[in-house]
């Protein structure tokens, strides 16, 4: 079930017993933005079943926050423009390298390339994954994006953070809400 921040703002709560991160979805006049793509296709197609049940504007973008796994892995499921910073980009393209099959993903545990949290999600959540890909992002920017959904502005920035080297914060100014 989504939450409601605003009249234009809601976001999926965070799942910890399956490594499932906080979604969120920004709403303009026009278009809506999804902030980070879920741990997996299942998460992401969780995510778009609530989006569904509301009566928004045509999701036009996807933003990954940063290149851990669970903010990405499930960003195939979305028919959006996917929005990372150069860094983040760089990072998902190791992963795009990877294999996705039984035997390679417990090579990447053994290897520390990968948790076991992170295999058994992919396990579970992706039973057919033996041709998986994951797809590349559409737009690369350096430091500061800005994207106007209609009525409503959304500044991507690039930032350094305690979490990882990375990062991109989405501010919503009308709102003074931060992602």
């Amino acid at each position: 079930m989504l939450n409601r921040l605003s009249d234009t703002i809601y976001y999926l709560s965070n799942q910890e017993d399956k490594e499932r991160p906080t979604l969120g979805l920004v709403c303009g006049d026009r278009y809506s933005l999804i902030i980070d793509a879920g741990n997996s296709p299942r998460h992401a197609k969780d995510f778009l079943i609530e989006i569904e049940k509301l009566n928004v504007p045509q999701v036009k973008y996807v933003v990954i926050t940063h290149a851990h796994w669970d903010h990405f892995l499930g960003m195939n499921e979305f028919d959006a423009t996917i929005i990372v910073n150069h860094q983040t980009n760089e990072l998902i393209k190791e992963w795009q390298r990877l294999s996705y099959d039984d035997r390679s993903l417990q090579k990447y545990v053994t290897t520390n390339q990968m948790s076991a949290m992170c295999m058994e999600i992919i396990q579970t959540d992706m039973p057919n994954r033996d041709r998986f890909k994951l797809k590349s992002p559409d737009v690369i920017f350096e430091n500061t994006l800005t994207i106007d959904l209609g009525n409503k502005v959304c500044i991507l920035e690039r930032i350094k953070s305690t979490h990882t080297d990375d990062s991109t914060i989405i501010y919503i100014p009308d709102e003074k809400v931060v992602f």
